[in-house]
Formats: structure tokens, sequence, C-alpha cells
């Protein structure tokens, strides 16, 4: 299905700086995230001396702009009668988020600064490490993956960053945030998953799950059953817990299983991803 995005692995001091923050201050971001991929409890409580009463300040006054789209580019519009209103609100509610940010950072930095002394070495020789298991699986394993999911790659670049203190993986269009898992044909699987993501992601996959009238409970187990299938000859032990999708976390991960399994071996019979979520209606 065309060419495959090149991955870009990094270690940005920023980027876990904001997660350290994050996970410390979790309870000021949505349910979905404090306890998902920020629910670290264990590095809460060893760094819990660091959640200052000046941070928590702070991270209230940016609950007055939020993290939300309603908060920023909706509520933020009230008073706006025009589009220049419209333009002029916008800027002025970034820039306040970006104030509040810059100070937030300025005031954790220097606490961190020692956290990172330690952190920053073993990210980077476990990247290094990853970095070399998976070039030589990218092309392939990528390829697969189109050609399961019937969707051609848009990207030319994905970034994998790596960050310390989260849990579990998050993607987005061109970046995914990876924690470092010790066995590494897991930490496959992880990142497959969130490629799978960037590939498929839910504002594609849903509407059509509707439209057929299906779950969209499945859509998780529809992007890791493609992950996994993309990556099971890559793997020393795809039946391997933490590799071969759960069914106790996974949806209707027994039922679609087969489904998944034909399209990895005989992709020629799919034309498109429509055919595959209608043989599921079925």
């Amino acid at each position: 299905m065309g060419t495959v995005p090149k991955l870009r692995f990094l270690v940005n001091k920023y980027v876990n700086l904001f997660y350290h923050l994050s996970v410390l201050f979790a309870e000021y971001f949505s349910d979905e995230e404090s306890s998902g991929i920020l629910n670290n409890t264990l590095y809460r409580q060893a760094n819990a001396r660091l959640k200052t009463e000046k941070l928590h300040e702070l991270f209230q006054d940016l609950q007055e702009h939020s993290f939300y789209a309603w908060d920023f580019a909706g509520k933020s519009l009230s008073q706006a009668d025009t589009t220049n209103h419209v333009e002029t609100a916008l800027k002025n509610e970034s820039k306040k988020l970006a104030d509040v940010w810059l100070k937030i950072y300025s005031e954790s930095l220097p606490s961190y600064e020692r956290i990172w002394t330690q952190t920053q070495p073993r990210l980077r020789e476990y990247m290094q490490s990853f970095q070399a298991e998976w070039s030589s699986i990218n092309e392939p394993a990528l390829s697969k993956m189109a050609d399961i999911a019937k969707r051609s790659w848009k990207q030319e670049h994905i970034n994998v960053h790596f960050v310390d203190c989260v849990n579990g993986a998050s993607a987005w269009i061109n970046d995914i945030v990876l924690p470092p898992f010790p066995n590494v044909d897991v930490e496959k699987k992880l990142l497959a998953h969130e490629l799978a993501h960037t590939l498929l992601p839910d504002y594609a996959l849903k509407p059509k799950l509707q439209n057929l009238a299906l779950d969209s409970n499945i859509a998780h187990t529809i992007v890791d059953l493609i992950a996994y299938f993309s990556i099971k000859e890559h793997v020393t032990d795809p039946e391997k817990r933490g590799i071969k999708p759960n069914p106790t976390y996974y949806a209707q991960v027994d039922k679609l299983y087969p489904m998944f399994e034909d399209c990895y071996k005989n992709p020629e019979r799919y034309d498109s991803l429509d055919e595959i979520l209608r043989q599921i209606a079925k």
C-alpha cells in the first residue's frame, strides 16, 4: 500500500517535563487521561514533594482556559460578533495559555533537573537499543499494517518520544509517546498499537462502525488486532501476554480475531476496510 513512514526516535527534556508535571497534577486533566496515561501512582508518590502550592495555583489558573476545545475555542468567543473579533479572542486566549504554561515550566524546571540527570542517560540508552531492534522491521511491519487496514500511510515521518513516567502510550497524527518497557517484544506491540492508531484514527473508523450499527467500543479492538498481525512475525512468542490481544480488555476480540487473521493471511480477499466491516456486521 505505497511507502511507509520513517520513525524518528527522540528523547527530549521538555517533553518529559510536560508529562512529569501532568502525572503529578493528573487531577487537573480529563478522567480519561488521569486514569490512563497519567495514572502512575508510584511516580506521583515518589515525587509528591514537588507538588508545591505555587504549582497548584498555576494549574488552577490554567483551568480558567483549560485543555478543552470548548474552553479555548468556544467559551473565549462568547463576546465575538465578527470574524475579526474571533481572531483577536483566539489569539488572546492562546497567549494566556502560553503564559501560564511558561510560568509552570519555569517554576518546575529547577526541581526537575535532578530527575532528568538520572533519567536522560537511561532513556537514551534504551532508545538506541530499541531503535536498532525496530529499524529492521519498520518496512515489513508497517507495510503489513497498511495491507490489513486497507489504508495507505499519509505520513512521511512519525516522531516517537520516549517518556519515562507515563503509564502506557499515546498517539497523535505524527507523534507517539512511548514508555521504555523492559520486554522488547512487548514494546514492539505497544508501538505497533499506537502506529495503528495513527494509520486508522478514531475519526475515520468510528463513523464507519456507527453507519453499520456496530458497537463503537470495538474500534480499539480493531486497532489492536491490526497492530498484532502487523508485528506477529517479528516477535519471539506472539502468544505472550502483552502481545496477543487480551479478551478481558478488548471488546469482542474472540469474535473479531478470525476475521483479521484471514485479512493477515489473505489480504487480497478484501478490497477495502468497509468490506471488512460489512463482514463483521454480518
